[in-house]
Order: structure tokens, then sequence, then C-alpha cells
């Protein structure tokens, strides 16, 4: 606390608490549409995590019987058998999938969150977010059309590893079958994994510019430029990209909305207002 003479009287100034300071930064991202959706996908990827776990180690994760008890972790690792071997190997070659696929998932959603943006004002077909993308540095677009193929790819790929690993470990399971909580937990665990690998196809199979992501629910489709990585027509490069905040040229300011090029006011329009998901 300091004190301050104002017309020969002591005013007491008070920092800003820590609660006043996080109450501040709160308000601040509140209405960041980016970061909003940052802490959405951060928070769906830890309960992704257990889905993944509980899905693809399913010889470790389902009851089953050792003479007369429940077989422990370590009795269903060190199973002796050829087709235990083959159930456990798959097992741990579908979790090591689904962790490739869930980062090559997180990289989209970044790509995606950090260059485009979520506008109902704009139509949603596949021409005109074409167009929309037009605005956006090359590299940045073909970042976002490799990543989605990436991901398709990847789902691909755990899909057929899951099929297998579904297939394998329900033989070893009911080898050591337990009693009615072995084909209940068995199927629970199939169907938990298979809802998100349904979910991966339904996100990545769309037309070309047709970008929807994969945490947000509702389903929330990207299709517009992020207002911070507009190109205007005539400058140089991404670099020249318009600052939405305040834009400076030719010692000239210019207020957030508009940039002087060529004498001629252009007015941009900000769609970075948060929308309902």
């Amino acid at each position: 606390m300091s004190d301050t003479v104002v017309d020969d009287k002591v005013v007491s100034e008070r920092r800003p608490s820590m609660m006043d300071s996080m109450k501040e930064f709160y308000v601040e991202k509140s209405n960041d549409q980016d970061f909003n959706q940052k802490v959405n996908v951060a928070l769906t990827l830890l309960l992704e995590m257990y889905r993944v776990i509980m899905g693809s180690l399913l010889i470790l994760m389902v009851p089953q019987g050792c003479g007369d008890h429940v077989c422990g972790i370590n009795e269903n690792i060190e199973r002796t058998g050829t087709l235990d071997y083959i159930g456990l190997a798959t097992n741990f070659a579908t979790l090591a999938s689904m962790l490739g696929l869930y980062f090559i998932e997180v990289k989209r959603e970044n790509k995606m969150i950090n260059y485009l943006e979520v506008n109902t004002s704009k139509p949603r077909d596949n021409d005109a977010v074409g167009e929309a993308l037009e605005l956006l540095a090359e590299d940045k677009k073909n970042k976002i059309l490799a990543y989605d193929h990436y991901y398709c790819n990847a789902g691909y790929f755990s899909i057929g590893l899951f099929v297998l690993n579904a297939v394998f470990s329900s033989l070893c399971i009911f080898q050591n079958f337990l009693d009615s909580k072995t084909t209940t937990v068995l199927l629970t665990n199939i169907l938990f994994m298979g809802s998100k690998l349904a979910d991966v196809i339904t996100t990545v199979k769309t037309d070309k510019n047709i970008f929807y992501s994969a945490y947000l629910k509702r389903k929330v489709q990207y299709n517009d430029v992020d207002p911070d990585k507009l190109l205007i027509e005539g400058l140089p490069d991404a670099e020249n990209a318009i600052d939405t905040d305040t834009l400076v040229k030719s010692d000239t300011m210019v207020d957030r909305g508009t940039v002087v090029e060529n004498d001629i006011v252009v007015e941009i329009i900000d769609n970075s207002n948060p929308v309902s998901t």
C-alpha cells in the first residue's frame, strides 16, 4: 500500500490483490473465444485418457477368473499362452495408436482454434468456407488441411487395430470367464472406445473445407478465418496480417476494425465474439 498527495490530502492507494488480478484475468478471458475453446479441449482430453486406457487394455481391465479368485493385473500380464501374447500385444498396440490419434487430434484442434473462427453469421458450406480460407496465409491453410488429412488416416488405422484388439481380447478373456461382470465390462469398454472412433470418422468424413471440432459439442464447424490472421489484398505476406487491436501505417493510427490502404479506409468486421457451444 502507498500514499499519494492530492490537493494537500493524503490518499491511500491499495495494490490490487491476487483475487482482483484473477477476477480481471477471468473477465478478460471469458470473452476470448480461442481461450474458452482451448480450456474446453484440455478438460475434455483428461476424460478421454480414461476412455483410452479402459478401451484399449481390455485384458487388464476386464474382470476375469484365476482359479478361486479374480485375476490381478500382474496375473493378466504374466500369462504365457500364444493367444494371450497376441491379445496383450494388440492391447498395447491399440493404446499406442490411440495416443497417436489424440496427439494429432489436439494438434488439429489447436490449428483450427488459432487460425479459424466459429461465425454463425456466415454460411458453412464447402465453397463458402473455401472462399474464407483464401484470406488465410497459404502456409496456415496448408497446415489445417494437412492435419485434417493426418487425422482421417490415423482414425482409420486406429479403427482397424481396435477391431483386431476386440476380437483377440475377447477370445483371451472368455478363456478365463469369471461371471456376468466379465461380459458386462467387456461390452461396456468396447462400446466406450467404439463410440469415440465413430465420432472421429463423423468429424473427418466431410468435404475438403468442412472442419468440425473434435471436442466442442454440439458439433462446431470452423467456417471463417480468425480476425487476427486476416490478410489484406496487396500486403506482401503473412507477416503483414491485420492486427485487430491497433494498426499503424505511415505514422497514421487506425482504430480497431479499419485499415488504411492507398488512402482508402477499409472496414474489417470483428467476428471474435464467443458463441455458445
